[in-house]
């Protein structure tokens, strides 16, 4: 009796690991299955990268305006489609406008352009005054005018390669970088309304993965990856249009040519670290070579009060406590970024650093402890700009 009942604690044991193993065996696979398909997925996906982290990007960022010129919907009436609709095309109309302008203002110059060369290919062009007061290198440049374009000949034989040909290829060569810049504009723009339309579904099984793979570390991680996007955002854009934007009134009233063209210039460059520096320092420069000395010295010096108060008062005000990141490491999440991934580096760089210092900081316990008044008020603090909604379906944004 005694065999007989071991006999069957065996055969059940047994039965017991071939169902495991049965169970098992098919969600091993299953993940492996999925491990494959997402490689094979981003691969096929590769080209159009950027755009879809652009989409996120602005969806993110401008995630807590959206909520407020479009409620969250009832349970039951579908998906919104005039609120994403009309903030897409707002942005799109945004974002082409600077290119609106650098487009007026190359068109303005260019007929003046080629009738300077064909100036200079019969007549000559004589060295301007200013040239030869230039500090250090007045005497070599104005020699140089003197043997290359103060005669036709010197000029014919600099400016003669620019033929119908070779305008005619750099015309071909700029309308296929449009065409590609147009199709990459459209793609982010259709991930962008998608995103915007599907924007409560998407947050919520965010949130719900991370709380479910992580805990309440993951939703946690969530909210502050999304305010370090939102933070970066709203420290970089905003701030190098009303750099650009006051710097370009001082290029107006000093009287530095084209000064609408100095003042996108100068909005862009204001984006990179010390970018906005060479952009006014620039045309300070111009203004010195006319001979404007004085107001050389008031624009650098207007350009680098501005600079000062935008990069050192309103820019931390902004971002506030979302980007926690020392200057070196955000200097260098800056520059990595807009080096490995391009312009959206500059959001995605320092977000993704940020990340990183708050998991570094999760793992050797430098993090507020659960249930404390910071954690709370930082948590607090990151769903109010964030906007997003919580796992359950309710909505986290506050007041």
């Amino acid at each position: 009796m005694a065999g007989e009942q071991q006999g069957r604690e065996k055969a059940a044991r047994d039965e017991e690991r071939i169902e495991e193993a049965a169970v098992g065996t098919p969600m091993l696979q299953l993940r492996l299955l999925l491990v494959v398909l997402t490689l094979a997925g981003i691969w096929i996906a590769r080209d159009f990268v950027l755009e879809l982290a652009w989409a996120v990007v602005m969806a993110v960022a401008l995630w807590p305006l959206y909520r407020r010129l479009a409620p969250p919907r009832r349970a039951g009436r579908g998906l919104p489609v005039v609120a994403p609709l009309v903030v897409t095309i707002g942005i799109g109309l945004i974002l082409m406008m600077p290119l609106g302008i650098v487009a007026v203002e190359v068109a303005r110059d260019s007929q003046a352009a080629m009738s300077w060369v064909t100036t200079a290919q019969k007549q000559g062009l004589p060295a301007p005054q200013w040239l030869g007061h230039l500090p250090l290198a007045g005497g070599r440049a104005v020699a140089w005018w003197q043997a290359h374009l103060a005669t036709p000949q010197g000029s014919s034989q600099l400016l003669g390669r620019l033929d119908a040909g070779m305008i005619a290829k750099w015309t071909e060569t700029i309308a296929a970088e449009i065409a590609s810049r147009s199709m990459f504009f459209l793609i982010t723009l259709l991930g962008l309304f998608i995103i915007l339309r599907d924007g409560e579904r998407l947050a919520a099984k965010s949130i719900a993965n991370a709380r479910r793979f992580y805990g309440e570390f993951g939703e946690r991680f969530v909210y502050r990856l999304a305010d370090a996007i939102r933070g970066a955002v709203n420290g970089t854009v905003f701030v190098a249009i009303g750099e650009g934007t006051l710097i370009g009134f001082a290029y107006a009233a000093l009287g530095v040519p084209r000064p609408v063209l100095f003042a996108v210039i100068t909005i862009g460059f204001a984006m990179l670290p010390f970018g906005a520096w060479a952009a006014f320092g620039v045309a300070s420069l111009v203004l010195l070579v006319q001979g404007h000395v004085v107001g050389a010295a008031i624009l650098f010096a207007f350009g680098a009060a501005v600079m000062l108060i935008g990069d050192n008062i309103v820019q931390p005000a902004l971002i506030g406590n979302s980007v926690e990141l020392p200057f070196l490491w955000t200097l260098v999440a800056t520059f990595g970024g807009l080096e490995t991934f391009g312009l959206v580096g500059l959001f995605i760089g320092p977000a993704i650093m940020a990340a990183l210092f708050l998991v570094w900081r999760e793992w050797i316990g430098e993090e507020a402890a659960p249930g404390s008044r910071r954690r709370r008020r930082r948590e607090a603090r990151a769903r109010r700009r964030t906007g997003f909604v919580a796992a359950d379906g309710g909505s986290v944004e506050e007041g």
